[in-house]
């Protein structure tokens, strides 16, 4: 059994325990058996019931929902990541570099603060409102900055790289501008959702952000041969026959539906995208083959734990998840950093 398929088993393991973990642990305890009897019973293959009303609601309407959030969560901004890296050839890179986030918080910032002198907003469920709102900003950041690195109709990656700098500076600019002008409980929502978290979890919310994320995820699985060529180089792997320019399009619009729709309902969570492929690339090398599916286990599981660490750390309090996966990403990119410093100098 190679290392790959061992990693397989292992993360693939590793999720099942943090997701019976997340689910079983709270306010509410519930046991592992429990878990297996609400699922079954629910399901009609099992009639006794060995579990009280609470628990069953806290289950279903609460931890389950939330549970399958993070997991999508997680796929979407590991395989994002992964892809983006894989085209623009640069392991330092994810979705907040062209935008997407900063892009889709200001826009959220933007309905916090109007939302309450424009109520006509907020006519239908305010919560998915914002939502819609956050993934057109992702979605408009994210074609400014297609539509400017654009030369000759070929994608520029250095021209892509700068306008999404210079859009982020722009982004962010503004939100804090936003803060300035809201009020004690405009400035707590906009810096809670800039933070992330996955509170807002809901069957509904979790059908749409499925559709988001498992079709482009699908879709993505698809390019791993290309994103292997484009380790070549992009003029190599156009001359063995990739369509370079439909690649970098169908992964710039496939990664832009999965971080927009994450953002949108999960708010700002960072270095998940960024450390997590960088790990396993420094484990099983760069075959996209392998690099992609294991991405969307460790981004995951990763989004998992550290929800689970976010609400039951302080509890009753809840820590944003961002503050979570910034503590653990930021420290292992830096070791990262200096392991491929100290190479560069061996």
């Amino acid at each position: 059994m190679n290392k790959t398929r061992i990693l397989y088993w292992i993360l693939s393991g590793l999720l099942i325990v943090s997701c019976l973990v997340s689910v079983s642990i709270g306010s509410v305890s519930i046991e592992i058996k429990q878990i297996f009897s609400l699922i079954l019973n629910r399901m009609g293959f099992e009639e006794s019931q060995n579990f009280t009303t609470i628990q069953e609601n806290v289950f279903w309407i609460l931890r389950f929902p939330r549970v399958l959030f993070g997991i999508l969560v997680g796929v979407a901004l590991g395989v994002s990541g992964v892809s983006l890296q894989g085209i623009f050839r640069n392991p330092l890179v994810d979705s907040g570099l062209i935008g997407i986030a900063s892009g889709a918080s200001l826009l959220a910032s933007c309905f916090i603060v109007l939302s309450s002198y424009f109520s006509f907003l907020s006519i239908v469920n305010a919560q998915l409102t914002m939502a819609f709102v956050a993934f057109v900003g992702a979605a408009v950041t994210a074609f400014l900055v297609y539509r400017v690195s654009l030369y000759n109709g070929k994608i520029n990656i250095t021209m892509l790289i700068l306008a999404g700098v210079a859009l982020n500076a722009v982004s962010g600019s503004l939100t804090g501008l936003l803060t300035y002008f809201a009020d004690d409980r405009q400035l707590r929502d906009i810096t809670f959702w800039t933070l992330g978290s996955l509170s807002g979890a809901t069957w509904l919310s979790l059908s749409i952000l499925a559709f988001f994320v498992l079709i482009p995820a699908f879709i993505l699985m698809r390019y791993r041969n290309a994103l292997n060529a484009f380790a070549l180089g992009e003029k190599s792997a156009y001359f063995i026959g990739v369509d370079t320019k439909k690649v970098k399009f169908v992964v710039l619009l496939c990664s832009t539906a999965m971080v927009g729709a994450t953002v949108a309902f999960s708010g700002i969570i960072g270095f998940v995208g960024l450390v997590i492929p960088h790990i396993l690339r420094l484990m099983i090398g760069p075959n996209h083959r392998a690099l992609m599916p294991l991405s969307a286990l460790a981004g995951a599981l990763l989004i998992c734990l550290a929800d689970l660490v976010s609400r039951t750390l302080i509890n009753p309090i809840e820590i944003p998840i961002g503050i979570i996966t910034s503590i653990i990403g930021a420290p292992i990119l830096l070791l990262i950093i200096l392991k491929q410093k100290r190479n560069l100098f061996v």
